[in-house]
């Protein structure tokens, strides 16, 4: 099994606080559902503690490399590893950007450590650069480290504004203007598609692969897009959206899209597709451009997307992958980024569906005691060479989702915070390594 990462953990973590936070509740609505307040108060004591235990070490073992690899108590500087999966043109020079640091700055903020979240603000403005002769991958490199520093860059603004003597100058905006400058060229293609790899400090290398994923090209709207408003610099969010009408132009004419492309050529190189690996976030970032921004657009893409998805791919509960030429199904699986999907599906309000494939996530979960990187449907079996969980966190932000809409509903609520505690005991247990 795959080391855990302290800032996948750091996020699962703070999902299932939001869970617990019900302890907040008034205490006639805690005792309705059979969670009494001070139950709910240990148990969010319990995550802000998980939260610590990965963040402390990977300060004290990890920092200011990238993450911690806590059986050793060592580190990898693992910006230019992430999607890279053959760990090809590694660079020499390269001492981490301290990513965990910038991935927990947010969650630092809604813990409440305001003073641990100056520190943090402080070294990276002072230390922090992206001038590295580095190759990353576009993807990893912009959802984790350009969108910690927007996030936390929005948080520390609004914490200023309600402090007096907040001394915060923009600092991580000025190091995500920086960051985001560094991606145009990757953009710089006849397609508007971008490159899936870029050096951070010489732009598209040299016979560059053109392969990337629709996930790849489709998944930067709300990053860069953030950017372009936060800074005044239109040339991101037009960039990112270039990309994005262009990969929904070439969907088929069943409204699907493939999960591999060639950049130059606009092609499709992998018809076979669903809402996994690859394309998931796709989807995922439609509905959140337009919940975020309020373009009709992104709302005409994804609806569109979404009632191919639920015509094509599922199958009752299930979602498999299919040929997006025909319809046709081409492989039986559930793999664990999938379970995005029931929380998509409540962010669009269809909360019936969302709890019908959310409980079959919850089943698989239950069985093997985590949710497996990857289920064979038609076997009933784990795929044999991916049976880890990686702490994927996107299960339990769906839990939350489910939670947030369903308060009025009793039973189901009930159903969603037990889940919360039953998810909190399985990390404690089977993940907690130093």
């Amino acid at each position: 099994m795959r080391s855990p990462r302290p800032a996948r953990l750091a996020a699962v973590a703070l999902l299932l606080a939001a869970l617990a936070a019900a302890a907040a509740a008034p205490a006639a609505a805690a005792s309705r559902d059979g969670y009494g307040r001070a139950r709910r108060l240990r148990m969010r004591g319990k995550v802000v503690e998980m939260f610590y235990h990965a963040y402390d070490n990977y300060m004290a073992y990890a920092f200011p490399h990238d993450e911690l690899k806590p059986l050793t108590k060592g580190f990898t500087d693992s910006l230019s590893e992430l999607g890279n999966l053959n760990l090809e043109h590694l660079p020499q020079d390269y001492n981490g950007s301290a990513l965990t640091l910038v991935e927990s700055l947010s969650s630092l903020v809604v813990l409440g450590n305001l003073t641990e979240f100056d520190r943090g603000v402080s070294w990276l403005s002072e230390n922090l650069t992206f001038d590295v002769d580095a190759r990353v991958n576009l993807f990893e490199c912009n959802i984790r480290l350009l969108g910690g520093l927007i996030s936390a860059h929005i948080l520390a603004k609004d914490y200023s504004s309600q402090n007096k003597d907040g001394v915060y100058q923009n600092q991580l905006l000025h190091l995500a203007e920086n960051l985001g400058s560094r991606f145009l060229p990757a953009f710089e293609t006849p397609t508007g598609l971008p490159y899936a790899w870029i050096n951070l400090k010489y732009g598209v290398m040299e016979n560059e692969t053109t392969e990337t994923s629709t996930s790849g090209c489709g998944s930067l709207i709300l990053e860069m897009g953030a950017l372009s408003r936060l800074t005044g610099d239109p040339r991101y969010e037009a960039a990112a959206l270039r990309a994005l009408r262009k990969l929904w132009s070439m969907r088929s004419s069943l409204n699907l899209v493939g999960s591999t492309l060639d950049v130059l050529s606009g092609n499709w190189i992998e018809y076979s597709s669903g809402i996994g690996a690859g394309v998931d976030s796709f989807y995922e970032y439609l509905i959140k451009a337009y919940i975020l921004f309020g373009s009709d657009e992104y709302w005409d893409m994804f609806h569109s997307a979404y009632l191919a998805v639920q015509k094509y791919f599922r199958h009752g509960p299930w979602y498999h992958e299919a040929d997006i030429r025909t319809g046709e199904a081409t492989h039986w699986q559930l793999t664990s980024l999938q379970a995005f999907w029931p929380g998509v599906q409540t962010l669009l309000g269809d909360v019936a569906a969302a709890n019908l494939s959310h409980r079959e996530f919850y089943n698989v979960w239950q069985r093997f005691g985590v949710l497996p990187e990857r289920y064979l449907l038609d076997y009933g079996i784990l795929h044999p060479t991916e049976k880890y969980y990686p702490l994927r966190p996107e299960f339990a932000e769906s839990t939350f989702y489910l939670y947030q809409a369903t308060k009025g509903v009793i039973m189901n609520n009930r159903q969603i915070i037990l889940l919360g505690f039953f998810f909190l005991k399985i990390l404690i247990k089977q993940i907690k390594i130093i």
